[in-house]
């Protein structure tokens, strides 16, 4: 490398911009490298030696179909190949839960050429594809930010597995207006991701992002960092898929780079149907990608026990993988068998220093027990005072790590709801409360973690009426949502006609309380 920066340096100005082009198309060269590795798989554990020779490991493997040995190339150990056995592990990712966000750009720079692109191709994916009760879906249309602490607006109001309410928010949303004669391509992607993946942080289950944009990442624009949000899929695991449409900006290498990195795909697309047929897969291949497939790969070494650590070199479709397998050490039966005379020795030592020991400890014990009973009569007198001394400062201890500890709990306690606090002003979280009792009509808008409801004049939200306990409920933010709890009230806490202790709160639920009804608002 230094010899090449060298030579860069001391060209003219005409061979250094050629060469700043070969050093840029070398770099998206290892970017896509990198992306394929990542892409392919991973030892997930390290060699199991417990019947070494024989060595077994877990190979990990994100692709959406089951590999078969023929995948697997070669296994070498030292350079060396060997004969191994693979056995794909059992798995069911039918069974398990699928949510998935899609991320609408919309921007008019282009006229309604994304927007109906992006609306047909949902549009016809959600008339022809099922939905069944374990799928989960969101729309969120994301454009420039402006301003607003969000970037994305929630066309389904959150999760559902409602098929006709998807097509309903998709074909009600009317385009964007907005128009940005300074990079017109440009969006803000990537802080629509790293929303994204807020969202689907706390959910269970195959998670996963679809973007439809025409742009590329927005920069020196307020836009979080693509490196940024790149590691939170990566730590998260979340894969993300991008759907372009390809526009006069051409194909964005950059994000087809950020989503291969993060076990995504990436299309560009001019046509409906192409897309279509894009989005039916990546849809099918959402909970094998996320979950991946293991794989047991077991073999016999030819190292011996207690050399040096050996390279094992395994190649699947083309990627070769390297990792050092650690023989184990001798076992006592072979340092036993290589040192006779040590061992007898050493067990005659051992064997002394226990005829020893047992000596000293007779001994003394006749001496130990001669001086209690002198002891014991002086010490009867000590050992009340004692008791009375210890049991007093055992309590005061007591007191002091009580205290301490409520201490502790409290200092946790404000650091918690100073954390919520922050979080609803940075997601704009702020919902409302229409309650009503008998004529009577008031709102009260939620500003802090938790707020309490009931008759005492001490609450944050008065209800005075007798059927309503003095601390009938409370409303508490979690961090992905609002829950509301019956602090085990006379009448309890009913939720549009259904009793509940503990439930999420959506907009619009109907909560009863004694006789006053509440309308919950985000």
């Amino acid at each position: 490398m230094r010899f090449v920066w060298g030579k860069l340096l001391s060209n003219s100005e005409h061979h250094s911009k050629k060469a700043m082009k070969r050093i840029l198309l070398l770099w998206l060269s290892l970017l896509c490298l990198t992306t394929q590795a990542q892409d392919m798989g991973a030892i997930r554990e390290g060699f199991i030696v417990d019947k070494f020779p024989k060595v077994s490991f877990m190979y990990h493997n994100y692709a959406p179909q089951v590999l078969t040995k023929s995948d697997f190339q070669y296994l070498k150990e030292g350079g060396e190949e060997r004969n191994f056995d693979l056995v794909v592990l059992p798995e069911n990712h039918s069974q398990k839960q699928q949510i998935t966000l899609f991320l609408w750009e919309d921007m008019a720079h282009n006229g309604r050429g994304q927007f109906d692109f992006t609306q047909k191709t949902l549009s016809d994916f959600f008339n022809e594809t099922n939905i069944t009760a374990k799928d989960e879906i969101a729309i969120a249309v994301f454009n420039r930010r402006k301003n607003t602490p969000s970037t994305l607006k929630i066309l389904t109001d959150g999760f559902t597995s409602d098929k006709f309410l998807i097509k309903q928010a998709i074909r009600n949303y009317q385009p964007s207006r907005e128009r940005y004669p300074e990079f017109p391509n440009r969006s803000n992607m990537y802080s629509a991701i790293r929303e994204g993946l807020d969202m689907l942080q706390p959910m269970e289950g195959a998670k996963s992002i679809v973007v439809f944009t025409s742009g590329y990442s927005m920069k020196n624009s307020g836009s979080d960092s693509e490196a940024q949000v790149l590691l939170q899929a990566q730590r998260l695991h979340i894969p993300v898929y991008i759907i372009q449409y390809y526009y006069k900006s051409g194909v964005a290498p950059e994000s087809e780079g950020f989503a291969k990195s993060t076990n995504g795909t990436f299309g560009s697309y001019m046509d409906v149907a192409s897309a279509k047929v894009a989005l039916n897969n990546i849809y099918s291949q959402i909970r094998d990608r996320y979950f991946g497939h293991n794989y047991k790969i077991s073999f016999k070494s030819d190292a011996k026990r207690g050399d040096e650590a050996r390279i094992i070199s395994l190649k699947v479709k083309g990627e070769e993988e390297l990792e050092q397998l650690i023989p184990p050490s001798f076992s006592l039966k072979d340092w036993i068998k290589n040192n006779v005379w040590w061992f007898v020795g050493i067990v005659l030592f051992i064997l002394a220093l226990i005829g020893l020991s047992i000596w000293l400890i007779s001994s003394s014990a006749v001496r130990r027990k001669k001086k209690m009973a002198k002891l014991k009569a002086g010490l009867q007198d000590q050992i009340s005072a004692s008791d009375l001394k210890f049991e007093d400062l055992k309590r005061k201890q007591e007191s002091q790590e009580r205290k301490r500890r409520e201490e502790e709990a409290q200092k946790a306690n404000e650091a918690e709801q100073e954390r919520l606090e922050n979080l609803m002003r940075t997601k704009n979280l702020y919902p409302r409360l229409q309650c009503c009792i008998g004529n009577d009509t008031f709102n009260y808008t939620i500003n802090k973690p938790r707020i309490t409801l009931g008759r005492g004049k001490n609450n944050d939200v008065v209800l005075n009426n007798d059927k309503v306990s003095r601390h009938h409920a409370e409303i508490i933010f979690t961090g992905g949502g609002f829950e509301i709890i019956d602090n085990k009230s006379t009448n309890k806490v009913i939720i549009n006609g259904a009793f509940f202790e503990r439930a999420t709160l959506k907009s619009g639920d109907i909560i009863c309380i004694g006789e006053a009804v509440i309308t919950f608002y985000v």
